[in-house]
């Protein structure tokens, strides 16, 4: 693939981006000051998804930007799947985290992500990346699984939201947080379901931006749900039961996920 000079300065932004998070990353994990305003629950949950970040999407975003630099278009493709991840990641941290010395850097990487996946845009061969991966791709199990991560979420949030509503109180997930509301949910409802369900839509109409929104969306729900584990892992280390239940859920996700994106995108070795 031929990167456009606007493609090519939005996968540099990746290496300013990586040093943010490592940062934001590190700040998480060994300056007290940072979850000193969370609740229990919701301070394990932010060390928990600070060493996934560091672990997990730092190493990723690296590799797949310096691949992507290099003309693979697979690479592209995770690449743009780990901005979505990040973008949707520091939305929460930015609005939802209690003001600390992180604050600002929380507020670099949402915007380097942001501005990296829209500057990407325009270069995107879409019609390419179609012809490339459409013939193989397992585009049912794809469309299927995408559509249960759908109802899954809506089910999730929605079981919790409306008997929350109908007896007149927060849910339970926002009182744990201390928060005026929860942001995952609002994430979640508003834009992560919306979107899982319009790419399954457009897989199953075999339309060209499927096979765009397809092994993007894997992406994210690759390495969010890895994250997730990582979270769960430091609730449970910390005594707290549902670490235990998010960590094997959250890794069947990765794992599903994982395996879908390497099929839909298996055939660039071959054609290339």
């Amino acid at each position: 693939m031929n990167n456009t000079e606007s493609g090519r300065w939005a996968l540099w932004l990746s290496f300013p981006l990586a040093v943010l998070l490592a940062v934001a990353s590190l700040g998480g994990l060994f300056l007290p000051s940072t979850y000193a305003n969370e609740t229990r629950i919701y301070a394990a949950q932010g060390v928990g998804n600070d060493a996934g970040n560091l672990v997990i999407v730092v190493p990723v975003l690296l590799v797949s930007a310096m691949l992507a630099l290099r003309g693979s278009v697979a690479a592209r493709l995770v690449w743009m799947g780990t901005l979505v991840d990040l973008v949707y990641d520091f939305i929460y941290y930015s609005l939802a985290v209690h003001f600390n010395s992180m604050f600002l850097v929380y507020c670099g990487v949402l915007g380097l992500s942001f501005y990296a996946l829209a500057g990407s845009l325009p270069s995107l061969p879409i019609p390419e990346i179609a012809r490339r991966y459409g013939s193989r791709a397992p585009v049912k199990t794809t469309a299927t699984v995408l559509l249960l991560m759908t109802l899954g979420t809506v089910f999730h949030w929605l079981s919790e939201t409306i008997p929350a509503l109908l007896a007149g109180h927060a849910p339970q997930s926002v009182r744990d947080s201390g928060l005026l509301t929860n942001p995952a949910a609002v994430l979640d409802l508003a834009f992560m379901a919306p979107a899982l369900m319009i790419a399954a839509i457009l897989l199953l109409r075999r339309k060209p931006l499927g096979f765009v929104l397809g092994p993007v969306l894997l992406t994210f729900l690759a390495l969010g749900s890895a994250v997730l584990a990582s979270m769960g892992t430091v609730m449970a280390l910390r005594g707290l039961e549902t670490g235990r239940a998010l960590i094997a859920i959250a890794l069947g996700i990765a794992a599903a996920s994982a395996v879908l994106l390497a099929l839909c995108l298996r055939g660039e070795k071959s054609r290339a």
